[in-house]
């Protein structure tokens, strides 16, 4: 009961931590290695794909957090106030208490990172993320919303070492295929976006917004030709409408005068 009050009081605690995996029996030498690298050192995008690689083999997920059916309310109705877009305080009050009673909740966490990014308060974001990633290092989403969030305080270290990490976990959602290959096309690895996208469009021919990311790729990097012809097949394959593809600022300035030489 101790070391559980002291564990609920200081949750950041490192020592805490490293008894509660002792005590659990689901976590290796490898990972104490990696949670203290990451409560002390800096973020080291290559320190910390080093030690998810050694202990990737043995990590074991922790059990999803168990709810109350009054929790499981505020935590579906916090979801519902961040997708309607005018909501975000509610939603953060919604999930805060979720969160107060369950702290390693790690889908509250990540409902609560995405909703602080909205509310362009990023740094708590990240503390979220991080969280949540220290909890579950194979979360993909949450190693997602880190780069997300690191990327918008301009952590590019941080934001590095979480897309690698995300990449790893994420192979089939074309929603985090596409925002992770945002994030590679933000930090500059162009053909690790390039390389995304293109998983999206295998995996999902008829989602548009594989497609349209694809394109988007190509005509930043000035490969006009190549967007115009990724655009004109889904046109073609009625994925999109011509006059959605015009009514997009960064495609109808190149679109038209392409096709017309």
């Amino acid at each position: 009961m101790i070391l559980d009050e002291n564990h609920r009081m200081n949750m950041f605690s490192i020592y805490s931590y490293q008894i509660r995996i002792a005590v659990l029996g689901r976590a290796t030498v490898h990972m104490a290695v990696l949670v203290c690298c990451l409560f002390v050192a800096p973020y080291s995008a290559e320190a910390q794909v080093k030690s998810q690689e050694q202990s990737r083999s043995k990590m074991q997920a922790l059990p999803p957090a168990h709810r109350s059916a009054e929790l499981e309310i505020q935590f579906h109705r916090a979801k519902m106030a961040l997708a309607s877009g005018n909501s975000l305080y509610e939603a953060k009050v919604r999930i805060d208490r979720v969160l107060k009673t369950i702290p390693e909740d790690v889908e509250a966490l990540k409902l609560r990172s995405e909703i602080l990014m909205k509310l362009g308060r990023m740094e708590e974001a990240i503390d979220d993320a991080l969280f949540a990633v220290r909890i579950q290092p194979e979360d993909g989403e949450a190693q997602l919303l880190l780069c997300e969030s690191a990327l918008a305080n301009t952590n590019l270290e941080m934001a590095k070492a979480a897309l690698l990490a995300a990449t790893n976990y994420i192979s089939d959602q074309v929603e985090m295929l596409v925002r992770l290959s945002t994030c590679a096309l933000s930090i500059g690895e162009t053909p690790r976006a390039e390389a995304l996208s293109r998983i999206a469009v295998a995996q999902h021919e008829t989602d548009p917004r594989g497609h349209i990311q694809l394109a988007r790729i190509f005509a930043r990097s000035q490969r006009l030709e190549a967007a115009i012809s990724v655009l004109d097949k889904m046109i073609e394959r009625a994925i999109v409408t011509e006059h959605a593809v015009l009514n997009d600022p960064e495609f109808s300035s190149f679109y038209v005068s392409m096709r017309s030489r």
